[in-house]
């Protein structure tokens, strides 16, 4: 998947249309879906983008990476528009901690398909190219107390 850096300026432009202008998200640069795409900010100011949708995953001046999804299922492990929540794990990673129950994961035992591959899936059926005002509603709606990007 041949892309263009994604800049400082890039995480910025999409931080304002999301929130202070509580616009539409973008569509995610490999699945085409606006759902679950969004940029996030992480611990020590990381920046990037991603999808929880495809596993589309770019930090600010890296290149792109498609995450696997992976599902624990611990009694604590949460459901999301109808579907088990998906842990997105790097292509390289063979464990990591739950991070509801702590316990630790073996990707390879954790692995399921990505709803982008599962025309079944439950998480096809939510609505695109919403605002995040309109994003809120539809999850407070499904008992979610955040909107999912």
């Amino acid at each position: 998947m041949a892309t263009r850096p994604y800049t400082e300026d890039d995480w910025d432009s999409e931080i304002a249309a999301l929130f202070s202008e509580r616009g539409r998200p973008r569509k995610c640069p490999q699945c085409r879906r606006s759902g679950f795409y969004g940029p996030r900010e992480a611990e020590g100011s990381r920046r990037y983008r991603a999808c929880k949708f495809c596993g589309f995953w770019q930090d600010v001046g890296g290149p792109p990476v498609t995450n696997q999804p992976t599902v624990h299922g611990c009694e604590q492990w949460p459901e999301v528009a109808g579907a088990a929540y998906i842990w997105w794990v790097r292509p390289d990673e063979t464990t990591y901690t739950c991070p509801y129950c702590g316990a630790e994961v073996r990707v390879e035992e954790a692995l399921i398909t990505a709803p982008a591959k599962d025309s079944s899936h439950p998480w096809w059926q939510v609505p695109q190219d919403m605002t995040l005002d309109e994003a809120a509603v539809f999850w407070a709606s499904r008992g979610q107390s955040r909107v999912h990007l």
